[in-house]
């Protein structure tokens, strides 16, 4: 099939009017102008933006599908079914589910050790099947977790994470250097009272952390076996040269600027929220991304809690921030693809690749209107947006 009349973003332009063909689940022909012929099944993409699928390396929607509420928990089977529709619905094509791996006992029963593990097979299990959009595993494993460490590293042999992580949540530093921003999710969110939020904020301060050796151990396994690694909130030099050390080659949401600077020097890609990119601000009261994009400075945008700004995320970066069309959609294609070893076979509108394409109309405020979902060469999503009809008078009045 071909799409045709498009407005067609590639990594280093973008062809303002012409077709993609597609041949099986591959790109086979990216030409300017219009087609010779024209068949039943193409598609007329009457000048909308045709972008590659977005790719998503950091989303912790499948936790909030599980568990939307602390006592209300759903089977991984409806929730992953559930869950992909909403994303297919995004513009996402491939998510790489960020699960987090705390430690035994924790305030979230959905981030202890047996019940982490039992997602990730599930995970697994359910890619393997029936499915709308490409799904990989993001293992956040905390520092702390010192009992998970072989556990960690038999997922890493056994095929079982894409992308590794390395948090560490302590209170006073990183994500929660602002104690308060603390204590109000943990009263607020989860529903502790004052005085048990004070207790698991002073209990957290106290945990063991794994000794740097066995995390260059840990590191090293994973770069072994081409598992990507992160650094998470990474707050000051000193951190960033040690994690460095660990080969990570991500920083995923620098908590200053001067940190997403030292990332950068350090030749490491930057990843920040795209909900911080679309509110404005950070929801920890940590580096605003509008900063970081006016300095260059980030590479990759993931959706982290709210997969929907992803898309708005991109065309946010083209209309306000006056960011090339190539380089905005880029931040959520390419870029996370060639971060997570993937660019090979997705991340952009290239000969060879797969078909993974979103067919994008915008609105007249330059909000994206997603009408077409392809994943593999074949049309999983579909949206038609009805425009309000004038209203009919009745004759006489």
């Amino acid at each position: 099939m071909k799409i045709y009349h498009a407005r067609i973003v590639l990594p280093d332009q973008v062809i303002e009017n012409g077709y993609v063909s597609i041949e099986e689940d591959r790109i086979a022909q990216i030409e300017p102008g219009e087609p010779d012929t024209v068949e039943d099944e193409d598609l007329d993409a009457g000048g909308k933006w045709l972008i590659p699928g977005l790719i998503d390396s950091h989303s912790d929607a499948i936790e909030v599908e599980i568990e939307p509420r602390p006592t209300s928990r759903f089977s991984i089977e409806l929730s992953f079914a559930e869950l992909e529709k909403k994303l297919a619905a995004e513009g996402i094509t491939t998510i790489f589910h960020a699960v987090s791996l705390m430690k035994q006992n924790t305030v979230r029963k959905g981030r202890e050790n047996e019940t982490v593990y039992t997602l990730i097979e599930s995970l697994n299990r359910l890619a393997g099947g029936p499915h709308l959009i490409r799904h990989k595993t993001h293992l956040r494993y905390e520092i702390a977790n010192i009992d998970a460490l072989a556990a960690v590293s038999a997922l890493i042999q056994n095929g079982k994470i894409d992308q590794l992580s390395l948090t560490d949540h302590t209170p006073g530093q990183g994500q929660y250097r602002d104690l308060e921003v603390q204590r109000r999710l943990l009263v607020e969110h989860r529903h502790y009272s004052e005085q048990e939020a004070e207790q698991i904020i002073d209990e957290t301060k106290k945990l063991p952390k794994l000794d740097p050796q066995s995390i260059a151990k840990l590191t090293q396994l994973a770069s072994a076996y081409g598992v990507p690694v992160a650094s998470h909130d990474d707050d000051t030099i000193e951190k960033l040269e040690i994690v460095r050390s660990w080969q990570a080659g991500i920083s995923e949401f620098p908590i200053t600027i001067e940190a997403a600077r030292y990332a950068r020097q350090l030749g490491m890609l930057t990843v920040m929220g795209a909900p911080n990119l679309v509110l404005g601000k950070s929801h920890s009261n940590n580096l605003s991304a509008h900063e970081a994009v006016k300095e260059g400075l980030v590479d990759i945008f993931c959706s982290d809690y709210y997969p929907a700004s992803l898309l708005h995320a991109a065309f946010k970066l083209h209309y306000e921030f006056g960011i090339s069309a190539s380089q905005a959609f880029n931040t959520v294609t390419l870029n996370p693809a060639k971060a997570l070893h993937l660019d090979p076979l997705i991340g952009s509108i290239e000969l060879g690749k797969k078909a993974d394409l979103l067919v994008v109309d915008v609105s007249e405020t330059s909000r994206p209107q997603l009408t077409h979902v392809f994943v593999d060469g074949s049309e999983v999503c579909r949206m038609h947006y009805l425009t309000p009809q004038p209203q009919q008078t009745v004759e006489g009045r």
